[in-house]
């Protein structure tokens, strides 16, 4: 009797009360219907989770808005991409089905081989972990992540200068990315450091090819110059030859004079000594050390040009190429050499006056120098070195004429390019 009083009155208050609630209820049906209606659009039809129904759960606009855009994407990948991240956003929303759950199963395990592949100490196999991920999820949007962690592996190689675990790096990544620019350039660095020249020149020209530089050209050539790739070193100095950038870089040819007179091709030395002095005119003359650098390159390149004219038997151009030489630096082997040119066109009176300023001036050609001139005096005067003061007199006046000054030999500066007075020719 209690309880049905109490419903009564209850009941009674509620129709008391009905016309003043009535409001109020009619605005919550509205909400609840919204609600369901939502729900059933989301899945398509179908309520987002059979659990929810007639549980009356409050779902948050945002969230609802975020699920909804997951779970209508097309695309299947990026469907369980967009589903993927609700789930780190939303991890208990009641929203989620089965199906999504099976869909992101698979970013999950790429999630999974990327935290494994880039929490790896080891840099060799956190290499092998990412150029694994990366083969068997080439279309994960993690990609771009784990190039990255590889390409920061190879920057903090370089700077700690590990370049042998560099160089193992690089070579890797670029079996599978072989016109990967960055890693042509780490690659070329440790080659350089470790001395492989030839594979350093091999990486800048995969550069050269993307971007063709100038000075990258000139970086292709230097490294090539450390092999013995001759087909290389010609031509990329062929090419260097045709830019305007370095058409007065005298010492660009001038390395191929010093080249081909070491190996005794007169020829060919004496062909870039020719291209050389042009490109000398063309240089300026900023400071004293470029111009003593200048004056010493000019004199060897005559030298150079002087010794294939007179290997050729051309005596008279020899000698107007030592004479050359010679006014820019006094030095024992052009007056030697004009001696031989003028002994050999019979000119003895000659040959005897720049014998004896070679001797005069020392160095290794004295001797040799000294000896010639008795042999040729004495054949002109009985057998005597009666009055060879006279020749000695007239050699000192010949030592004496102008020409720009300068030491004697040395090294050619800036490269260390020995001087071609020393050459034995």
């Amino acid at each position: 009797m209690i309880k049905i009083a109490i419903i009564i009155v209850g009941f009674s208050r509620i129709t008391y009360d009905l016309p003043r609630l009535l409001p109020g209820i009619a605005v919550l049906a509205m909400v609840f219907f919204g609600n369901v209606a939502a729900n059933f659009v989301l899945a398509g039809g179908h309520s987002p989770n059979a659990a929810l129904e007639g549980q009356g759960s409050y779902i948050d606009e945002e969230e609802e808005k975020a699920y909804r855009a997951a779970a209508n994407e097309p695309d299947e990948k990026k469907r369980a991409a967009k589903l993927y991240e609700f789930i780190q956003k939303y991890p208990k929303s009641a929203l989620m089905q089965q199906s999504d759950f099976d869909a992101i199963k698979m970013i999950e395990e790429e999630n999974h081989a990327f935290y494994a592949a880039s929490q790896e100490p080891d840099f060799e196999k956190r290499a092998a972990l990412l150029m694994e991920f990366l083969q068997k999820y080439p279309e994960s949007a993690l990609k771009d992540h784990a190039e990255l962690e590889f390409k920061k592996m190879l920057q903090e190689d370089i700077r700690n200068k590990k370049y042998e675990e560099l160089e193992s790096l690089a070579e890797k990544w670029l079996k599978t990315h072989p016109k990967d620019k960055e890693a042509n350039a780490y690659l070329a660095e440790a080659a350089r450091n470790l001395k492989k020249y030839q594979r350093c020149a091999e990486c800048l020209e995969e550069i050269y090819a993307m971007e063709p530089i100038p000075q990258l050209a000139r970086e292709i050539h230097d490294s090539y110059l450390q092999t013995e790739n001759v087909a290389k070193q010609k031509e990329w100095a062929e090419k260097l030859f045709t830019m305007p950038e370095f058409e007065a870089d005298y010492m660009l040819r001038y390395a191929y004079v010093v080249k081909f007179s070491n190996e005794n091709n007169l020829p060919k030395a004496a062909e870039y000594a020719q291209l050389t002095l042009k490109s000398a005119d063309l240089a300026e003359q900023k400071d004293e050390k470029l111009r003593e650098q200048l004056r010493q390159v000019r004199r060897a390149c005559h030298h150079v040009i002087g010794s294939s004219l007179q290997q050729k038997e051309n005596y008279a151009a020899a000698i107007s190429s030592f004479k050359e030489a010679l006014r820019f630096e006094k030095y024992g082997q052009g007056y030697y050499k004009i001696g031989q040119c003028a002994e050999s066109q019979k000119q003895i009176d000659e040959a005897v006056q720049y014998y004896a300023a070679a001797e005069l001036m020392g160095g290794e050609e004295a001797p040799r120098a000294k000896a010639r001139l008795e042999v040729l005096y004495r054949a002109l005067h009985n057998d005597t070195l009666i009055g060879i003061d006279k020749v000695y007199k007239k050699a000192k006046e010949l030592l004496e004429e102008p020409g720009e000054a300068g030491s004697r030999g040395g090294t050619i500066g800036g490269r260390g390019m020995p001087s071609i007075a020393a050459f034995p020719y």
